[in-house]
């Protein structure tokens, strides 16, 4: 009987201490390591202001030279992407009617002109150059020898594969031109200024800590929020990372080249504010 109930003593001790040792989660080597994995995507995640800015290196103007009006823009916007080629819209001229009428002349009576002058094919040749110069494409200049008539409306191209940066003009837009120094000379009016795609950059403001770990090559991430596709993620590389740390927030500029190209339909103009995180 005394054994008994020293066995029951002993049971009652034990089996409090034995439960409390099993809901210790710290006794477990496991619980600790998954605790540190769970500390990496949170730094990997880590996100920093940034806003897209444009090397202004890398911009191209498309400039109207003479007096004409803009007829038609087909759906321009900055943001755009935009190819090399690329009817941008049409404008009309009176001015360059006149002159396409000179070359008419010319192009047609080639071969009495060189009967009475050496110098027939050097002047069709500057002809040419005359209206490319005011903005005759080269099928344009084509097209006018086929029908032998000045073309009513021409074709404004785009010069650059890229982005449209900048937008001057609206649809029946008058532009005048500012005065004319010599045959070529001449300010002309810029309709819209296209990037390249090299001139899309962003920078943005790292901890210092942080920054001083990058270096050019490393794989990040730019976040742009879009009105119908919501967060959209484009990959981009690091550039640069600036030496300067700003003293008081202790920030530090990085700047990021973008590796893929937005969305069709998506624009990024510059100043569009984003966010950015680096390495993984």
């Amino acid at each position: 009987m005394l054994l008994q109930r020293i066995f029951v003593a002993f049971l009652l001790v034990s089996a409090p201490a034995a439960a409390h040792a099993h809901s210790d989660a710290s006794m477990f080597g496991g619980t600790t390591s998954a605790a540190d994995h769970h500390d990496h995507p949170v730094e990997a995640a880590a996100r920093y202001p940034a806003s897209v800015i444009f090397d202004p290196r890398q911009l191209v103007d498309v400039t109207i030279k003479i007096n004409a009006r803009i007829t038609r823009l087909n759906n321009l916007y900055v943001g755009k992407r935009v190819t090399r080629g690329e009817v941008l819209g049409e404008m009309e001229s009176a001015e360059l009617e006149t002159i396409q009428g000179t070359y008419l002349g010319l192009f047609a009576n080639m071969e009495a002109v060189r009967e009475f002058s050496m110098t027939g094919n050097e002047k069709l040749i500057d002809a040419r150059m005359g209206l490319s110069w005011r903005g005759m494409s080269e099928e344009d200049i084509k097209l006018l020898e086929t029908r032998g008539e000045p073309l009513k409306r021409i074709r404004i191209k785009s010069p650059e594969t890229g982005y449209i940066y900048g937008l001057n003009v609206v649809n029946n837009q008058i532009l005048n031109t500012s005065g004319q120094v010599g045959q070529y000379t001449a300010t002309g009016t810029t309709i819209l200024t296209i990037a390249r795609p090299a001139a899309m950059q962003v920078e943005a403001s790292l901890p210092a800590k942080v920054a001083g770990k990058l270096r050019p090559g490393q794989p990040a991430t730019m976040y742009v929020v879009d009105a119908r596709r919501g967060e959209v993620a484009i990959p981009a590389l690091v550039q640069r990372v600036f030496a300067f740390v700003n003293p008081i927030n202790q920030r530090q500029r990085v700047r990021l080249r973008l590796m893929g190209n937005p969305p069709n339909g998506m624009a990024l103009p510059a100043g569009l504010q984003a966010s950015v995180s680096v390495g993984g």
